[in-house]
């Protein structure tokens, strides 16, 4: 097994030091190096591939924010780190678009050694070094122009009201992905992990949202929204709809309060994939749409064919560098087949593969795509069968979404 090669970077030796002993027992399993310095740890990427960097904040010379903007553009196959004990709110906004995961000093090895597999393991699913650096480089998925431009104009209004806000970009799935990294983030110390938006942005504030939202830099506009009769707020329609879907039916199986929640996170956000495809792979997607037309197959399958992967592997990719929770990471890589989980047990899973297969979704000209079906398998084995009329009849209720 070759092992996996992190670089960790930090001016102060004393915490480089430590870092060796907290580490050691890692040694069969990760080839680490420790320089003291941006510029050190650029010659030694420089020299050779690193899987990961693991940088401090606030270091002379060179902050940790400059650095892994510097290897998100000459390296963009290393997922990039930051581990720190500051918490400087300017710093952080300066390294938003750059960092997949915010770590607090001192950090628990066995921690990091699962954050490190699942950030890694995922990035394995995929079939190339080059597709792994283009999805890397993404910092934000930008919004549809009617929502963008409301979130703005809101956040500039003296009058701007944190609420409306929150709700604003609760409409927004790439928005909201990118606001949960970063009230999750560890800087934040929050004892909890946060799904709720409203809650999240409240948490962040007015100035940070701000910050994120004007200097910042990492949300953006849809320029081409379309692409031969599949739009953007086709996928946005039926993300929202599978969101509020996978809400009840989470809450029709006796989930937790927070299970229920996560799995409505999970809805939304099971197809930011296609919105990844949408705007950074156009003339594949193009191939995609055309071989799914002509052979009748649903556009997952047509995925695999033209990029070897699906876009439910290329969003829970991103997400995961972002550093969602697990519980959503898995619902979205096995949306389309749960029974690949290997946990069959009723989870958030369930529920986002459930309102998936059952919740229409539209091509422009009002024609039913061939999406997703029902994994029979995996419903027999959990038990459902006999209650996947009563899920249908809540996926093709208008009024549940409304109730959401």
């Amino acid at each position: 097994m070759n092992k996996r090669k992190i670089l960790f970077v930090d001016d102060d030796s004393g915490v480089l030091s430590g870092l060796k002993r907290m580490l050691h027992k890692m040694k069969d399993e990760w080839d680490m190096k420790f320089v003291s310095g941006g510029q050190e740890a650029l010659d030694c990427l420089a020299r050779e591939t690193y899987d990961v960097i693991i940088s401090d904040m606030k270091m002379p010379k060179m902050t940790g924010a400059q650095l892994l903007k510097k290897v998100s553009e000459k390296y963009p196959n290393t997922v990039r780190f930051i581990l720190s004990g500051h918490s400087d709110k300017e710093l952080i906004l300066q390294s938003v678009g750059y960092a997949h995961r915010y770590l607090a000093k001192p950090c628990d090895p066995d921690k990091l050694r699962q954050l490190l597999a699942t950030s890694l393991g995922i990035r394995e699913m995929l079939t190339s070094r080059e597709l792994h650096a283009r999805i890397s480089k993404i910092k934000s998925l930008p919004s549809p122009p009617e929502i963008y431009n409301k979130v703005i104009s809101e956040v500039q209004s003296p009058n701007a009201n944190l609420n409306r806000i929150a709700d604003l970009i609760s409409q927004d799935v790439g928005m909201t992905a990118k606001v949960l990294q970063m009230v999750n983030s560890a800087f934040f110390s929050l004892p909890t992990h946060v799904d709720n938006l409203r809650r999240a942005v409240s948490l962040l504030g007015l100035n940070t949202i701000q910050g994120l939202l004007l200097t910042a830099g990492i949300f953006s506009c849809f320029e081409n929204t379309e692409i031969m009769g599949i739009s953007v707020n086709i996928i946005y329609t039926h993300s929202m709809s599978v969101g509020a879907n996978a809400h009840a039916i989470a809450k029709q199986l006796g989930m937790s309060q927070n299970s229920v929640e996560d799995a409505q996170m999970a809805g939304m956000l099971h197809d930011i994939g296609k919105l990844i495809l949408m705007e950074y792979f156009r003339e594949e997607t193009k191939q995609v749409i055309k071989l799914a037309v002509e052979n009748k197959m649903p556009l997952y399958f047509a995925e695999k064919e033209i990029l070897g992967v699906s876009h439910a592997k290329i969003g829970a990719h991103l997400l995961s560098l972002w550093g969602l929770p697990d519980s959503i990471i898995e619902a979205i890589i096995f949306h389309h087949s749960p029974s690949k989980a290997g946990d069959i047990s009723i989870n958030v899973l369930t529920a986002v593969h459930i309102a998936n297969a059952l919740t229409p979704e539209f091509h422009e000209t009002g024609r039913l795509l061939k999406s997703s079906t029902i994994d029979p398998d995996y419903i027999q084995a959990l038990g459902l069968s006999n209650r996947l009329e009563s899920f249908n009849d809540i996926c093709n209720s208008d009024l549940e979404i409304e109730k959401v």
